[in-house]
C-alpha cells in the first residue's frame, strides 16, 4: 500500500519536461510527461511545470503534496532557488524559479541541479544506496556529475559543485562550451564518442559518419575497429578524470549512468586501467565502479528526495 504522504518532483530538460507525484517509498503515484516548450520562453516553461504539477495533484486525491522538488539541467543556487546558468534553457538564467513556481502553486519549492538530483536518486534507491561517499557520473550529450559525501549531497558554496564534465584532461584540447578547453565532456560524452569514431573512420578507405553513440555501440558490437578504438579512447579520458576524483574525494563508489553508459563493456576496463595508473593506489583499489540502476528516473526521484528532506 502506497504512503499517502507525497511530494511533487520535476525533471526539466531542454527536450522533455516530466513532473511526478512520488511517495516516501519512491513510488510514482502519477507521472506527467510533455515536451519542453519549443520557444523556451520563460512564461511557457513555467506554465508547463505548473500544468504538470496540477495534473499530478488532480490525479492523487488522497491529500495535498508536502513540497515540490525541481531538478533542472543548469548551474543553480539551491539556497535562493535561482538558476545561475542554463545552457539548454538560457532564458531561465537569473530567474528565481523555485519562488516563482512555489508562489503559483502555494507550495514550498526547492531547486536542484539535475545531475546532483540523479546522484541523490541513486543514493536513495539505486546503485549507491549502500555507500556513504559516492560520485555519480552521467554520460549524455555532455558529462554531468553529482557528489554524495557523508551520506548527503555536496553542492559547494554556490551550489555549483559536481561539474565533473569540466575537469580538464587535455590542457590544450578542444574548446568547451564552458569557456575552457580540453574538458572531459569533449572526450567522454555520447557526442564525443560519435565524433571520435567518425574521426578515426576518416583515415580509412570508406569513411563512415557515426551520428550517435548508439551507432558506435552497434558497430563495436559487430567488431568495427574504429568504434572499439573510440570507446577505448573515451575510457582513457574518463579514467583520467575519475583518478582526480579518487585522489581528491576518496569515494567508496563511482556510479556511471546516462545513455552512453550503454557501451559499458567496451569502455569500463580502459576507465579502470587509467584510473589505477593515475590515482593513489589504496583509494583506487578500494573504489568500486558500477552502472547506475535507475535510468531516466534517477533525476526525478532525487528531486523527490530533496523535496522530502526540505520539509
Amino acid at each position: 500500500m502506497n504512503d499517502s504522504r507525497y511530494v511533487l518532483a520535476a525533471d526539466v530538460g531542454g527536450t522533455n519536461l516530466r513532473v511526478a507525484a512520488v511517495d516516501s517509498g519512491g513510488n510514482f503515484l502519477h507521472l506527467s510527461e510533455a515536451s519542453t516548450p519549443r520557444s523556451a520562453a520563460t512564461s511557457e516553461i513555467v506554465a508547463g511545470i505548473v500544468s504538470g504539477a496540477k495534473e499530478c495533484v488532480a490525479a492523487v486525491t488522497t491529500s495535498p503534496p508536502l513540497a515540490f522538488g525541481l531538478a533542472i539541467a543548469a548551474l543553480v543556487n539551491c539556497t535562493t532557488g535561482r538558476v545561475l546558468s542554463s545552457p539548454n534553457l538560457p532564458r531561465l538564467d537569473g530567474l528565481e524559479l523555485a519562488n516563482i513556481i512555489g508562489d503559483k502553486l502555494n507550495l514550498g519549492t526547492v531547486l536542484e541541479n539535475d545531475a546532483t538530483a540523479a546522484a541523490v536518486g541513486e543514493h536513495w534507491l539505486g546503485s549507491s544506496k549502500a555507500a556513504k561517499n559516492s560520485v555519480f557520473v552521467t554520460l549524455g550529450t555532455g558529462v554531468g556529475g553529482g557528489l554524495i559525501l557523508n551520506g548527503q549531497p555536496y553542492r559547494g558554496t554556490d551550489g555549483t559543485a559536481g561539474e565533473i564534465g569540466h575537469i580538464c584532461v587535455v590542457p590544450e584540447g578542444l574548446p568547451c562550451g564552458c569557456g575552457s578547453r580540453g574538458c572531459v565532456e569533449q572526450y567522454a560524452s555520447a557526442t564525443a564518442i560519435a565524433r571520435i569514431a567518425t574521426e578515426l573512420s576518416s583515415g580509412v578507405g570508406s569513411p563512415k559518419h557515426y551520428h550517435t553513440s548508439k551507432d558506435v555501440f552497434d558497430s563495436a558490437s559487430g567488431g568495427d575497429p574504429n568504434s572499439i578504438e573510440a570507446f577505448r579512447a573515451m575510457g582513457k579520458y574518463l579514467g583520467l578524470a575519475l583518478a582526480d576524483l579518487v585522489n581528491v574525494l576518496n569515494p567508496e563508489m563511482i556510479t556511471i549512468g546516462g545513455g552512453a553508459a550503454g557501451g559499458w563493456d567496451f569502455f569500463i576496463e580502459h576507465v579502470q586501467a587509467e584510473m589505477l595508473a593515475r590515482a593513489f593506489r589504496y583509494p583506487a583499489d578500494r573504489v568500486v565502479l558500477v552502472r547506475a540502476l535507475l535510468g531516466e528516473s534517477a533525476g526525478i526521484l532525487g528531486a523527490a528526495r530533496v523535496a522530502f528532506d526540505s520539509i
